[in-house]
């Protein structure tokens, strides 16, 4: 079993990532066996603290303090990842309006290759995903479709 924290590289939470940094902490925290402290809570003080100190590790330092004083954290806080996120409903809104305005204005660039716009588009799709906002194949073909120059199709 595979329990080390502290020499592990893990992504730091930024305004705009939490899609893929709540993604990559479960993933990681479920390798350690410690995804239970987080998820349901546990009474075993020392996944408790291994799981605070990845959290600890994995976000800016000005929550660092108010985090690091909960010594019971992961237990009166089923979802810490939701708990940590500051605005995180208003967050997550309005960054799906800016990927939703992204992708309306989404145009092939010149220069771009086609491999490269699909690319975007799947990247813009799969953070649309992450914030609520699910775009179905369908659509996203016909987004694809539109977006490039006849040359091409």
């Amino acid at each position: 079993m595979v329990r080390e924290v502290s020499g592990t590289s893990w992504p730091t939470l930024a305004r705009t990532n939490y899609g893929e940094w709540a993604v990559t902490m479960k993933v990681k925290l479920r390798s350690r066996c410690l995804w239970n402290a987080i998820d349901k809570g546990t009474d075993n003080e020392e996944d408790n603290m291994l799981a605070l100190e990845a959290i600890l590790t994995a976000v800016p330092a000005e929550y660092r303090e108010s985090l690091g004083v909960r010594r019971t954290l992961l237990r009166r806080h089923g979802r810490s990842f939701a708990v940590i996120r500051v605005g995180s409903d208003h967050t997550k809104k309005a960054m799906a309006q800016l990927l939703k305005q992204e992708y309306a204005n989404l145009k092939f660039k010149d220069g771009e290759s086609v491999e490269d716009s699909s690319l975007h588009l799947q990247t813009l799709i799969s953070k649309l995903r992450s914030h609520g906002v699910t775009i179905d194949e369908e659509e996203a073909v016909f987004k694809y479709l539109h977006s490039v120059p006849m040359k091409y199709i």
